[in-house]
Formats: structure tokens, C-alpha cells, sequence
């Protein structure tokens, strides 16, 4: 899993002031809400080509985008991160630990409403299987009509922030 991609000056929008650091709460901790934004953003910053795939979109493209730059903030603050975490109902996407709190974030391919509701529930489990009240779910959206979205829900109890993210940008012009 490469956690260098070439697209390290892309990952922050001009008008941070301190880097990653900019996305902690005053408290020190991991703002991870402002972080996924931001990734969302850059996803549309790093421009049409960001995760250009062959003809199936595959989750583990923009898993290994999102592990790298996750990997600039939790470095930065020396905190762990656990790609493919094994548990009794499958693998959780990715956890971090960070002075004592887990940020647990699943991620998937944009399917339809369908399954789009059925990652939520599974992130829920894990959520509950951890001990854990919020979650993170990131949908890349390969759909030739991707678009954006965010929600908050909640499921079994447990909070689910969602990032529907478009990742087939609009090609630029040949003229």
C-alpha cells in the first residue's frame, strides 16, 4: 500500500495556515469530520484523472488514496493506523488511534441506495463491536452522474457520518 502518491501538495487547500494541523480540535484530538471534508475536496482539487481505473472501479484504489493521506495527519500526531482490521464479521476498512480514541472508517464503491444503506449498517456493527459511537463512511462514486453528498444518520444507535464522493471528474476540454 503506497502511503506516497505524488499528490502530497494537493492534499490541503492554499489557505491552511498550519497543515494537518489545522484539522485537530483545540483539545488535540482528530477532527475527523473537517478531515474527510477536506479529502472530499481534494478529491475534486487533484483534478479528472484522481483515481482513473480500469473499467470496473475498484474500492481499494481510493482506499489506498485515503490511507495516504490519512497517514500525513496521523503520523503527525503519532497515532496508529490499522488498514483491514479482522474482526468476528468480516474486516473493518480502517482504524485509527489516536490518544485513546478509534476512528473507525469504512469504505465502499457507489452502488445504488441499496447498498449504499446496507455499508452503513455494517459500519454500525463495527461500531458496536468496538465500543465506538460515531463512524465514517466514504462512498466513491464512479457512476457517470456522480454526486457529492454528506449525511449524518443514525444507525442501531450509532452515528454515521457519510461522504458520498465522485470520483469520475468531468474529462477537460480537447480544444
Amino acid at each position: 500500500m503506497p502511503l506516497i502518491n505524488g499528490l502530497e501538495r494537493q492534499y490541503l487547500p492554499e489557505d491552511t495556515d498550519a497543515g494537518f494541523l489545522d484539522y485537530l480540535t483545540a483539545d488535540g484530538k482528530m477532527d475527523m469530520r473537517a478531515l474527510l471534508t477536506n479529502f472530499s475536496d481534494f478529491i475534486a482539487r487533484a483534478g479528472f484523472n484522481i483515481l482513473q481505473v480500469p473499467d470496473t472501479p475498484q474500492e481499494f484504489v481510493g482506499q489506498y488514496l485515503l490511507v495516504a493521506y490519512l497517514d500525513q495527519v496521523v503520523r503527525l500526531v503519532r497515532g496508529f493506523m490499522y488498514p483491514e482490521v479482522r474482526t468476528g464479521r468480516g474486516r473493518m476498512d480502517l482504524i485509527l488511534v489516536h490518544q485513546g480514541d478509534k476512528y473507525i472508517v469504512e469504505t465502499k464503491i457507489g452502488e445504488g441506495q441499496k447498498s449504499y444503506q446496507a455499508g452503513k449498517a455494517q459500519l454500525a456493527k463495527y461500531l458496536k463491536l468496538e465500543g465506538v459511537g460515531e463512524g465514517y463512511y466514504i462512498v466513491f462514486d464512479h457512476r457517470k452522474k456522480p454526486q457529492a453528498r454528506f449525511d449524518t444518520d443514525t444507525v442501531d444507535g450509532k452515528t454515521i457520518v457519510s461522504y458520498c464522493i465522485p470520483v469520475i471528474q468531468e474529462m477537460p476540454s480537447q480544444t
